[in-house]
């Protein structure tokens, strides 16, 4: 994790569905909580866009990591902390943090990109949700090196 301030909180209890049978917050639960959070953050920063509806850009999740450091039980009110970390000129890096209390119980990253449904690509970040972004405290990823070509 990179060390800065959090720019959302997002915060849910932990269900019995959520439990795996020694009565833990199930390794895939972390995953529902993050993106939960997830979901709610891109509301909040783009409130005209709604995920549900078919219309409009997508936002996929091309890469999901977590990295578990301590337990959740029943009842368990999950905070979880997130921050765009990086922009790209299609995608973008959210970290986030997950705590009970003050223990954290994980913390991990997601890259997503956004996604033109109609043309079946991935699309520019529109310059108002890259402006959100950065204002949130993410930074520009550097260009990809121009390839050398033969001369």
């Amino acid at each position: 994790m990179t060390p800065g301030p959090w720019a959302f909180s997002h915060s849910d209890e932990v269900r019995f569905s959520d439990l795996d049978v020694m009565g833990h917050l199930n390794n895939v639960a972390f995953l529902v909580f993050f993106e939960s959070a997830r979901v709610a953050y891109l509301r909040s920063i783009i409130p005209a866009h709604d995920p549900g509806r078919g219309m409009g850009f997508g936002i996929m999740v091309a890469e999901n990591c977590i990295s578990y450091r301590s337990p959740a039980f029943l009842d368990d009110r999950i905070e979880t902390l997130l921050r765009p970390f990086e922009v790209g000129r299609t995608s973008f890096r959210l970290e986030c943090e997950m705590r009970v209390a003050e223990r954290v119980i994980a913390d991990g990253r997601a890259v997503l990109v956004l996604y033109d449904r109609v043309a079946e690509k991935p699309t520019p970040l529109p310059a108002g949700l890259r402006e959100r972004l950065l204002a949130d405290g993410a930074r520009e990823r550097p260009a990809a090196p121009v390839p050398l070509t033969k001369l």
